[in-house]
């Protein structure tokens, strides 16, 4: 190491001010190419003023500076979470959650015990896991009937995780004028009994739109509960689904001193020319709250058999899934988003989905020019073989959330063996040269970061592993560089926003297990300890 490269490092500690907060003693993996592991960090007004030896930098130690000795434990730049539903999580910690249930009576009796503590014609809402062919026979769809027996009185609305159908009592289905007789809006899909024609209770994708029950939200009350919830998990950012107001929400709680991770709020694409009009970009705002991508939808789900695929569901040879809007209307909205200036993310998870994406972009690249907006591909679940080389041509990014895709058997059951292999390619991505980010897609699967590390080194199919340090550097610099801001955060270097995570076990070592397990000791957002395990409650 040059003299010259030592001084730009660690600064001339003579003529620095002392830090704010010095962590000492650490095994600090930084995520910089040019000096990956140091054992200490100096921070000074929220951002790093000097990395290298506990020795060099005690000696930013002032009077007033916070000393944190981590004795050897791993330090991280904090994790950001590229793709969630923040408030809808927050809502989440305090729904009725049946998601691991074995019987359809445990339902019924769970359902049952929420709707005494509830007043008669208020809303009861959950989670529960559906199709399920072990809990509901056949193709696994439950019917009305079986929350009809438990709920004569009170509107019943249990939501898939994913969020792409939702399944009913008679209740609701009466308060929405639902009937024999009514037609799903483009991209749903109300099922009926095929021997009755009576709707069975399930509404798909865009069909649950029609439901005219809906609970009691606090948006600010579900934030602060989800904030209080991801601190203890490291989180220092997330890209998350929001409105104008929400945006607003974020603002005061920030200005209230209550925020405590970054927020970058992505927009429904359906306002685009309000943002026109008024004059909102990407970018806009500040380090702890900025305007992010506008979101759209072009498929569904897996799950649902509602994503878009060239091959039928092996489960069922004549669907392939659900377009959310005409192929052409679509390559349209994109390319009038891109000439705008505006970055677009859209939710694709099937194959066929994604090839539209890459298409609607190349379209709009073609007329318009590249312009550098860093579009994305939500999801990308399943990809055909020449899509993963088009990531790196078009610049687009692959945000992608291995925890939400299930387990081989699931995969094959509704994809066959060679789609199941087509399933989060992450290491054929890579090597073709695409940017990566990780996300949860919270609530639609927990928030924890180590789940999605594990999956990535551990679960997925040997082929697509990737190491531990690749796997982090997606969680940390792969969604910076998703919201254009990898100059200022995804990784521990000077100049940089001082966002860090302390965990109690070191991911790193070689052949690392029980990484679920791992605990977060302390999460730093801008040089602030916003969560301190020791002194928890």
């Amino acid at each position: 190491m040059s003299l010259v490269f030592v001084g730009l490092l660690f600064g001339h500690v003579e003529d620095q001010e002392k830090a704010d907060l010095v962590v000492l003693n650490g095994r600090i993996f930084t995520i910089s190419e040019e000096n990956p592991e140091v054992q200490a960090v100096a921070v000074k007004e929220g951002k790093i003023i000097a990395l290298g030896t506990t020795k060099k930098i005690k000696e930013y130690v002032g009077p007033s500076t916070k000393v944190l000795d981590v004795r050897r434990k791993l330090v991280l730049p904090g994790f950001i979470d590229a793709h969630c539903h923040f408030s809808s999580g927050g809502r989440s910690l305090s729904m009725l959650d049946l998601s691991s249930a074995t019987s359809v009576t445990y339902i019924q009796e769970k359902i049952a015990e929420r709707i005494k503590e509830t007043p008669k014609g208020k809303l009861v809402s959950g989670y529960v896991s559906f199709p399920n062919p072990i809990l509901y026979g056949e193709l696994g769809w439950p019917t009305k009937e079986i929350l009809d027996k438990v709920s004569p009185d009170n509107p019943v609305v249990m939501r898939r995780r994913g969020g792409h159908a939702v399944w009913v009592n008679s209740v609701v289905l009466e308060m929405s004028d639902i009937t024999q007789d009514s037609e799903a809006p483009e991209g749903g899909e109300i099922v009926f009994d095929p021997k009755t024609g009576e709707p069975t209770g399930i509404l798909k994708e865009a069909a649950a739109s029609l439901m005219k029950v809906h609970g009691e939200v606090n948006p600010k009350e579900d934030i602060e509960r989800a904030l209080k919830h991801v601190a203890k998990l490291g989180l220092t950012g997330i890209h998350t689904g929001s409105y104008l107001k929400e945006i607003d929400i974020y603002k005061e709680l920030r200005d209230e001193g209550k925020l405590t991770l970054r927020v970058y709020g992505w927009l429904p694409i359906s306002h685009l020319d309000e943002y026109i009009e008024k004059g909102i970009k990407q970018g806009q705002g500040d380090e702890m709250v900025k305007v992010g991508f506008l979101k759209c939808y072009i498929d569904g789900t897996i799950g649902v058999r509602s994503a878009l695929m060239f091959e039928p569901f092996t489960e069922e040879p004549g669907n392939t899934g659900l377009a959310q809007m005409e192929e052409e209307e679509f390559y349209a909205l994109v390319e009038k988003a891109h000439k705008n200036g505006y970055q677009v993310g859209v939710h694709a998870i099937g194959d066929k989905a994604v090839h539209w994406v890459l298409n609607a972009v190349e379209r709009a690249q073609d007329k318009h020019g590249k312009k550098g907006l860093r579009h994305r591909v939500e999801h990308n679940t399943v990809n055909i073989l020449p899509d993963t080389k088009r990531f790196r041509e078009l610049g687009v990014i692959a945000s992608m959330q291995p925890t939400i895709t299930g387990a081989e058997m699931y995969k094959r059951q509704r994809l066959g063996v060679e789609r199941a292999r087509r399933v989060d390619m992450v290491r054929t991505l890579l090597t073709n040269g695409a940017v990566l980010c990780w996300g949860t897609d919270w609530p639609v699967s927990p928030i924890n970061p180590m789940y999605n590390l594990n999956e990535l080194v551990n679960r997925l199919y040997p082929e697509q592993k990737l190491t531990m340090a690749e796997a982090i550097k997606y969680y940390t610099l792969g969604p910076a560089y998703a919201s254009f801001e990898e100059d200022i955060k995804g990784s521990l270097e000077v100049g940089k926003l001082a966002d860090m995570v302390v965990l109690s076990k070191d991911l790193l070592r070689p052949n690392p297990k029980d990484i679920p397990k791992t605990e977060v000791l302390y999460t730093i957002v801008g040089g602030k300890i916003v969560y301190d395990k020791s002194t928890a409650e």
